[in-house]
């Protein structure tokens, strides 16, 4: 749906955009009762929201940008967090952060409030389930999705080249000499960034001819540790591969592999996403599938940017602008825990 303007609004309840002004002003003068319920109707049931700093100025502008992230414990979040505040600062811009904790209840609220707050659109790494609220909030101003997709598509995604990089790790296994792949994963599948992982995995397992299976952990805690663990001991002494579909599931794979000793146990290669200081050094070098997060975070801002741009200087909206996924290629840093 359209973003609502007063206009709308005023069509709607059969009143002049004045009238309706005046409403949302709480300056109703001689407004008989009437005429208030006629416009709270239509209000109530178009959803329409006045934003708090531009109230019906379809050219204002807050520089202003709206961010939601799913999980600043993640790595890639906080690296991404930091791209885009540079590359907003770059044009002049703002951010107003929020930070779900993988709630989808709280992810809701953000939303409301950000749009509320009068920013000048919205950047959203979703943690699942909004997929009706985040369309209806691209309706309304600009939105970019940052990394994960919504099922419905029709909003702007930014993402890494999640299958070629997911190959490019089978590869490194492959001819590392593992026989058996094992991927780990989050015990929630609400993210599609781990499932199109999965999916590329299995796909690759089944174009290969590999054994393999996807192995998903507990959400944290002892126990995730205790699944790890089995699967390493399950396989010890033959050839096992371990890829960590993020830098969160590697952190708690070096923690199980901690219990197992100073060096990786014979036969085992590991790799991971995400490339940060500590996977040049653990284990003499870890393979990882290394996502340009600077350049994601400035192709999201400038994204923004044009279907804000489109908003305030010309007469329509960011619909004009189709849709794009836009996938920012990375590569593969090959270490030590990968060679022969």
């Amino acid at each position: 749906m359209a973003q609502m303007r007063i206009k709308d609004i005023a069509a709607e309840a059969g009143v002049s955009p004045a009238t309706v002004s005046r409403y949302l002003n709480n300056r109703p003068g001689q407004m008989t009762e009437e005429t208030r319920a006629r416009i709270a109707e239509v209000i109530e049931r178009t959803g329409y929201r006045p934003r708090a700093a531009a109230r019906n100025l379809r050219s204002s502008r807050t520089n202003l940008i709206g961010v939601i992230l799913a999980d600043i414990a993640n790595p890639f979040s906080s690296a991404m967090l930091e791209g885009l505040s540079a590359s907003a600062a770059a044009r002049g811009c703002s951010l107003m952060t929020a930070i779900s904790g993988n709630d989808s209840a709280k992810e809701a609220e953000s939303l409301t409030r950000l749009i509320d707050a009068g920013v000048d659109g919205l950047v959203v790494n979703t943690c699942g389930g909004n997929d009706e609220a985040i369309a209806a909030a691209a309706g309304r101003l600009p939105v970019v999705l940052l990394d994960r997709d919504i099922a419905a598509g029709g909003v702007d995604l930014v993402t890494s080249n999640n299958r070629e990089l997911v190959a490019g790790l089978v590869d490194a296994l492959a001819v590392a000499g593992s026989e058996r792949l094992c991927l780990l994963t989050e015990a929630s599948d609400d993210s599609p960034v781990r499932r199109e992982r999965a999916e590329a995995f299995a796909d690759e397992l089944s174009r290969r001819g590999l054994a393999g299976e996807v192995v998903t952990l507990a959400d944290g805690g002892v126990e995730g540790v205790s699944r790890l663990d089995e699967t390493i001991r399950g396989y010890a002494g033959k050839k096992l591969g371990l890829i960590a579909v993020n830098g969160l599931v590697f952190l708690r794979l070096t923690e199980a592999l901690a219990q197992l000793g100073p060096s990786l146990p014979a036969g085992l290669k590991i790799a991971t996403f995400d490339d940060y200081p500590w996977n040049h050094v653990l284990f003499g070098g870890v393979t990882t599938a290394a996502q340009d997060t600077l350049t994601i975070a400035e192709r999201v801002v400038e994204r923004l940017s044009e279907r804000i741009d489109i908003v305030t200087t010309t007469v329509g909206d960011a619909a004009k602008l189709a849709p794009k996924r836009i996938e920012i290629p990375g590569h593969i840093e090959h270490r030590a825990s990968t060679s022969r």
